[in-house]
């Protein structure tokens, strides 16, 4: 094993620079805050989490960020997701040209890059080329495991994070020494996927404590702090006041049966597991497939069952929200009418369907 870099010197603090503040907290120690102006981070997701991390990061004085989202914000986001205004609702302005805005306003020095884009396997590498830093702010749990493939995949540190109703979960993945998702879950349950903020709502103050531990995490990384500072799987319920620290086998160990650590399988990142989208001719309908085939309709009908427009059929449920036709089969197929594009329409199908 080779030898550890030595720490870098103790970097003097300017009186009143705009970062000071930070640079005096003691866990820095003798860290060079001068590297983040260096450092590349890409925010996959601009929703609650997203949005709340990148805000805390440009503050931060981190060099890049680049944030890859493909929804458009809704007046429903206003309460817990913190870069958006009812203007931008009003407009329905993609969320990664609002926060990007928001963000350069925030501090001008660095450099801010919205995409509108649906991060799937195919474009996955590119959208996220050149990161040292990926953040997780994915509102489904594909997407999550996507990021997790794609950051073993290519080395890249990876900061998962999640929350619904008042609980939520962090982890910090650095490739090759530190646990990631699938080392923890193997075989992420159907029942896992389904505890989202469309089912179980949310409390703004689970979001800003989950974002809070990730943009922590973020700086050790960023600033090469020592794997040893990460903090591993972190569980809170801000409800009762309670965050802990999950134990969690040797990573030695957990690594070796890992399908994405130890296999090198990166089945999400091959697109063995993606939802299939595609736009139908001239009747602004698009036509998605799942990606774990057939559709539970019961459970679909039980969650939207105070929908006055539901219709419940054999085989098929159909129901209005958010301004789309949504009719899904239990063949796996789902038509959204109305959604504008494909990217809203897939962002229409993870809230509604699978969420």
């Amino acid at each position: 094993m080779p030898e550890p870099e030595p720490a870098p010197e103790y970097q003097p603090v300017e009186a009143g620079g705009r970062y000071s503040v930070i640079q005096r907290v003691a866990a820095l120690g003798s860290a060079d805050y001068a590297r983040l102006v260096e450092r590349r981070v890409v925010v996959v997701g601009c929703g609650a989490l997203g949005s709340a991390v990148a805000g805390q990061l440009v503050r931060c004085g981190v060099g890049a960020v680049r944030v890859i989202d493909r929804d458009v914000v809704e007046l429903r986001n206003l309460a817990h997701q913190s870069l958006y205004t009812e203007d931008d609702a009003a407009g329905g302005r993609p969320k990664a040209e609002a926060a990007s805005a928001r963000l350069r306003a925030l501090n001008a020095s660095c450099r801010i890059e919205g995409v509108v884009a649906d991060l799937v396997p195919n474009n996955a590498k590119q959208l996220c080329a050149g990161a040292d830093l990926i953040i997780d702010g994915a509102d489904n749990l594909e997407t999550k495991l996507l990021l997790n493939d794609l950051a073993v995949a290519t080395d890249t540190a990876l900061i998962y994070g999640g929350c619904a109703g008042t609980e939520g979960s962090m982890l910090a993945v650095r490739p090759g020494r530190t646990h990631c998702l699938r080392c923890l879950w193997p075989a992420p349950s159907d029942a896992a996927a389904r505890l989202t903020c469309e089912t179980r709502g949310v409390l703004p103050s689970a979001v800003i404590t989950v974002a809070a531990l990730q943009s922590t995490e973020a700086l050790k990384l960023l600033l090469d702090l020592d794997t040893s500072t990460l903090s591993g799987l972190i569980r809170i319920d801000i409800w009762t006041g309670v965050m802990r620290r999950v134990p969690t086998p040797a990573f030695q160990s957990a690594g070796r049966s890992c399908p994405t650590c130890g296999r090198r399988d990166f089945s999400y990142l091959r697109g063995r597991h993606a939802t299939e989208a595609r736009e139908l001719c001239g009747d602004d309908t698009v036509l998605l497939s799942s990606p774990t085939a057939d559709l539970d309709l019961d459970r679909l009908r039980r969650r939207h069952r105070d929908n006055p427009s539901l219709r419940a059929l054999p085989d098929c449920v159909q129901l209005e929200v958010d301004g789309c036709r949504i009719l899904a089969f239990a063949s796996g197929r789902t038509l959204i009418h109305g959604a504008g594009d494909l990217n809203r329409a897939k962002a229409v199908y993870a809230r509604h369907v699978l969420g």
